[in-house]
């Protein structure tokens, strides 16, 4: 039966994936598998008998032969039974990677040795590939200018890239296993980070975490940060770690709340320079009351002074002049409130209510210009959410600009219409409507622009800035054209869902 164990043992190297080679103890190939032929392209007819040195390159194959005297003579392996990565050469002179396993053949005398060869092509093209997407990511990461943290599931850190070490002061290697809220976020925010961090791992990637809170670098002062994090995920779903992203927003908060500081300033600035426009109205119609009061008064001391004084008519004059005070406190009153630098603060507010305390206010600068002052405001308006004295310091710019504008037509002609309701989609509106002679169309064209003005005196900066406060409550400031009239501007605010009517 040896023929039926050749023809075995040939079917199975036919069937090995790898190429399979035996030489004899002088390197010459005795056999030469189905496998091999196909990586080398030589027929096993063609290298059986020559040299295994045929299929070597260079180095491999100048020293081929001394590793095999040696390991004759001394019995020690360099090669023989370690693996190791050489080149291999095919009949065509192309060369290939490949992993090679050399073995002696048991009591073979002389020695026979036995070599597995792999083609490692695809694998090391795809660990090259892999290799050349690291260096990708990594340059990605090095040239990326945000923040870009790797957290486990204890919070430790296992990635930063060079802009968090450039920001946070610390090298990657310094913080890598660290905890990441003990040691970089600042001590108020650690609780709410660390739980915002939890709630994210429990709920996976479906929906990212945003957040802000300060980080603490090894040197200088905190840094406020905006962070996008997201779950890192293994096949079966389950959070493996957490990768968050973040920009360092320190310097755009602080240009943010400047702006707010400079934008309320110039407001409460342009509340003066109208309140300044208004002063002689706002004088005579605080006149009145303390015309009255003084009127009031002389009249109880003559009651006083006579031999029997009528305590009613006494009381009377008192509870005039105790009526008149009121009355000149309350216009005092509003007047501080208009023009106090007062803390933004928005509120659910009717806004007729918001129309009719300015009465006094515009009451007197309209008396004072012959202008009649008409209020149509509708009933049962929801409510909405402003802030009542940037509302009213819109209206007023408005309506200073109209009585300014209706000085150029004949008093029996000047009138103002202040009308309130509702926009087909549920929002509330406001108008103020004047007779006077219309915007000249030079200006219509820069209305809204800061320092656009027609007025003599004027600093351009009303419209510009009730623009701004409109859109401050999500709403807008417009110029409605072809309105009946001289004049009309609208304001649109958007009222709270739900409110009731």
């Amino acid at each position: 039966m040896p023929g039926t164990a050749a023809f075995e043992l040939q079917a199975l190297l036919d069937a090995a994936v790898d190429a399979v080679i035996l030489i004899d103890g002088a390197g010459a190939i005795e056999v030469f598998n189905q496998s091999a032929e196909r990586m080398f392209g030589y027929a096993a007819a063609e290298v059986i008998g020559k040299n295994v040195q045929v299929l070597m390159t260079g180095r491999d194959r100048e020293h081929h032969d001394a590793y095999m005297e040696r390991y004759v003579r001394t019995g020690v392996a360099h090669i023989i039974g370690i693996g190791r990565d050489v080149r291999g050469r095919r009949k065509d002179g192309s060369e290939f990677p490949a992993f090679l396993s050399v073995g002696r053949i048991a009591d073979s005398d002389p020695p026979r040795f036995v070599g597995f060869i792999q083609d490692t092509t695809l694998r090391q093209q795809a660990l090259a590939a892999v290799q050349r997407e690291r260096d990708r990511a990594n340059r990605y990461l090095e040239a990326a200018q945000t923040i870009l943290v790797a957290l486990d599931l204890n919070h430790r850190v296992t990635l930063l890239n060079r802009t968090g070490s450039e920001v946070l002061g610390y090298d990657e290697d310094s913080l890598k296993g660290r905890d990441w809220v003990d040691t970089v976020v600042a001590k108020e925010s650690r609780a709410d980070a660390a739980a915002q961090l939890e709630r994210l791992a429990r709920q996976g990637s479906r929906r990212p975490l945003h957040c802000e809170y300060a980080v603490v670098p090894r040197t200088g002062p905190e840094r406020l940060v905006a962070w996008r994090c997201v779950a890192v995920e293994d096949p079966d779903g389950r959070a493996t770690g957490i990768l968050c992203s973040g920009e360092d927003v320190t310097e755009a908060r602080q240009a943010e709340h400047d702006a707010r500081e400079a934008r309320e300033r110039m407001m409460h600035v342009s509340r003066l320079a109208t309140m300044g426009e208004m002063a002689t109205g706002i004088s005579h119609e605080l006149n009145q009351p303390l015309t009255a009061i003084a009127n009031y008064a002389r009249a109880g001391a003559r009651l006083l002074a006579l031999p029997e004084p009528d305590v009613a008519d006494v009381r009377e004059a008192l509870e005039q002049i105790a009526g008149q005070a009121l009355r000149a406190g309350e216009i005092i009153r509003r007047l501080r409130n208009l023009v106090k630098n007062h803390v933004v603060q928005r509120e659910l507010a009717d806004i007729n209510e918001v129309i009719a305390e300015l009465g006094p206010i515009t009451g007197a600068d309209a008396r004072a210009n012959d202008v009649r002052v008409v209020l149509e405001l509708a009933a049962n308006l929801p409510p909405v959410k402003v802030d009542r004295i940037q509302i009213q310091q819109v209206l007023l710019n408005l309506i200073r600009n109209s009585i300014d504008a209706l000085g150029a037509v004949e008093p029996e002609r000047r009138s103002l219409v202040i009308r309130s309701g509702l926009t087909p989609t549920g929002d509330i509106v406001i108008t103020v409507t004047d007779t006077g002679p219309g915007i000249e169309p030079a200006v219509l064209e820069r209305l809204f622009m800061p320092f656009v003005t027609s007025k003599a005196e004027g600093t351009g900066l009303g419209l510009a800035i009730s623009r701004t406060i409109a859109e401050s409550h999500q709403g807008r400031l417009e110029h409605v054209p072809d309105a009946p009239g001289g004049t009309t501007f609208a304001i649109t605010l958007p009222t709270e869902p739900g409110a009731d009517r």
